[in-house]
């Protein structure tokens, strides 16, 4: 990963720069201001920022991450001494990926830099669902406007700026009720809209008065949007022209189907990231083998449930490697000979039989297989082996290899403290 860091104790920024070499990363420049820093984030464009809060110039840390991730969206991960509450109030407002204080170790920083780089992503994928569910709202034949909870108009997609006769920009921030009037058709009563709110069926058609005097016969549904909290946020109101019946309603349920879809994918994000914050939690903790294997096999089973997961471990005294735990149901049930992918990431989708016979996932299973080395130091001490019966999932490979590599982390560590256990042939 290519690093700038932003520190202005030249000692500091020197053993910084030493250590990020040392765990395989590359430094793009070293800065001491907030000026400078949003100079070289313009000129080389790193991968992530190590940023100290309290800097020398103008701008402190907080204000130069703000700006770098406004403008380029590089994360950045907050080096501090001070964790009184208003720094951390302050820096929380310029939404860091991680925040680290000083002294830290090395695989603090090395745990803070996967997370940092892993939660980056699955903003972008974000970043790209509501780009996507943005982009269907607008090009959808329906007339689409959200409100805000005190009814004011947050929201207007081009086919309802169309049928109301304004533009979806100007339309922002108005009351709901200056450019959408509804009436009865057959008596020219006022229709309550809200009598719809969740209705699942799309409602008798009414009429829709316009700006410029055009009456239009519509049907449209009122839908609340509920936070997790059950606070009511505001409403979604599609409406169309009932002559264009059946094409709007599969345009329609389509939208349905993304916005439940990115629902589901922030979810999964969301827990995706709490899990993955509490194994390196676990893995700081750790003081023994045993530990980092009941974490990785937690934490396993929580982000990679429809899998069978199987750690396996090399014990040099038996040159066997040895199951020492799993999820759903096990790979392997015995202690196995290193296979001749022993040392290499393997993953295959396939709906026919793989050409190599691994040790690590029984033969004749077909579908999803990885097979995920975890090293300790330089060496190669065990393997995580994954299953899913379904060749067409393969969208979990680099969740599992992240789990894959925070293991790696955590027994690399171990080997680092001589008062914790070393790996042994207990472990199995």
């Amino acid at each position: 990963m290519r690093v700038l860091i932003v520190e202005d104790e030249l000692i500091i920024a020197q053993d910084l720069s030493h250590t990020l070499k040392r765990i395989g990363h590359s430094v793009l420049d070293v800065v001491t201001s907030g000026e400078d820093a949003l100079r070289s984030v313009e000129r080389q464009m790193p991968d992530l920022v190590l940023m100290d809060i309290r800097l020398s110039g103008s701008m402190d840390g907080i204000e130069a991450a703000r700006r770098i991730y406004n403008r380029w969206g590089i994360p950045v991960v907050f080096l501090t001494a001070h964790a009184d509450d208003q720094t951390v109030r302050e820096a929380l407002l310029a939404e860091p990926w991680a925040y680290l204080l000083k002294p830290f170790d090395e695989r603090e920083l090395e745990v803070a830099i996967t997370v940092a780089a892993y939660k980056h992503r699955l903003e972008r994928r974000l970043r790209s669902s509501e780009r996507h569910l943005r982009t269907t709202l607008t090009s959808i034949g329906d007339g689409v406007i959200v409100t805000d909870p005190q009814s004011r108009i947050t929201f207007v997609n081009p086919v309802a700026a169309r049928m109301l006769g304004i533009s979806p920009e100007e339309a922002i921030g108005w009351p709901l009720a200056r450019v959408y009037t509804l009436v009865v058709t057959n008596t020219g009563l006022p229709a309550d809209s809200a009598a719809n709110n969740a209705m699942s069926d799309l409602p008798m058609p009414v009429t829709l008065l316009t700006r410029h005097g055009e009456q239009l016969l519509v049907e449209h549904t009122v839908t609340q949007i509920t936070g997790d909290d059950g606070v009511n946020e505001g409403v979604v109101i599609v409406f169309r022209n009932v002559s264009e019946r059946q094409r709007a309603i599969d345009q329609l349920q389509e939208a349905r189907r993304q916005l439940h879809q990115t629902q589901l994918q922030l979810d999964q994000y969301r827990q995706a990231i709490t899990t993955l914050g509490s194994l390196a939690y676990r893995l700081r903790e750790s003081r023994s083998p045993q530990q980092v294997y009941a974490a990785v096999i937690t934490a396993g089973a929580t982000l990679l449930p429809a899998y069978r997961g199987t750690l396996l471990i090399y014990q040099r005294d038996t040159d066997l490697v040895h199951p020492v735990g799993y999820w759903g149901e096990p790979l392997v049930h015995r202690p196995v000979p290193r296979c001749s992918c022993w040392g290499e990431r393997r993953w295959a989708l396939s709906l026919a039989q793989d050409g190599h016979v691994c040790h690590f996932i029984p033969n004749g299973l077909l579908g999803e297989r990885m097979c995920l080395p975890i090293h300790q130091k330089n060496e190669t001490v065990g393997v995580l082996s994954l299953y899913h019966p379904d060749p067409s999932n393969g969208g979990s490979y680099q969740l599992a290899a992240v789990v894959a590599d925070l293991a790696s982390l955590g027994l690399s560590a171990l080997a680092d403290c001589p008062e914790t256990d070393s790996l042994s042939s207990n472990d199995a």
